[in-house]
């Protein structure tokens, strides 16, 4: 039986009417929205590398994941310097941006401090690490130092070059993940 896309069909109170879905989605408050997106977030991240080791082998998945983290990052910050810190100044849009990208992946248990030209970022809560690690086939570490220097360059607009180190790692066993950021 052929379809007709060109006529709009009448669902009120008929078996495919959804009022009451949208009236339960509605009751959602923000931060329940933003569990979901955050779970949503990371969990296509894990299944992306998940089929894609699957279909071509570990080795090209881990490579991929990087150029994709790469990609990600720069464009994160592109988008954040265009629509919210639209006149970046280091160190303190640097900070603004990480405040907002460890929100969005849920990298919950992060101390930030500062030494000399350094910037150490130390983590013990992270939904990618313990999705990594449950999962037991990558390290999120081989994305780490890109996603940084990505996101540094979206936002800055490649003006500002620097080193990211990451020295410290929970997937082998260190009590945190360690990230430290030098200004070239």
């Amino acid at each position: 039986m052929p379809v007709c896309l060109d006529k709009t069909i009448n669902i009120r109170d008929g078996p495919f009417d959804r009022r009451n879905d949208e009236e339960e989605f509605m009751d959602l408050s923000d931060k329940q929205m933003m569990e979901i997106a955050q779970h949503a977030f990371t969990r296509m991240d894990g299944a992306w590398f998940l089929a894609l080791a699957k279909k071509f082998g570990i080795e090209v998945a881990w490579e991929m994941d990087v150029e994709a983290w790469k990609q990600f990052s720069y464009v994160f910050g592109k988008n954040l310097r265009k629509h919210y810190i639209p006149n970046p100044t280091w160190p303190d849009s640097f900070l603004q941006a990480m405040d907002i990208f460890c929100k969005v992946l849920k990298i919950e248990g992060r101390e930030m401090s500062m030494k000399d030209d350094q910037i150490i970022f130390r983590i013990t809560d992270c939904e990618t690490q313990k999705a990594i690690a449950k999962a037991g086939v990558a390290d999120c570490g081989i994305v780490t130092v890109q996603s940084y220097e990505g996101m540094i360059g979206g936002l800055f607009n490649r003006s500002i070059q620097v080193k990211v180190a990451h020295t410290k790692n929970l997937n082998h066993g260190d009590e945190c993940c360690e990230v430290i950021i030098t200004r070239k």
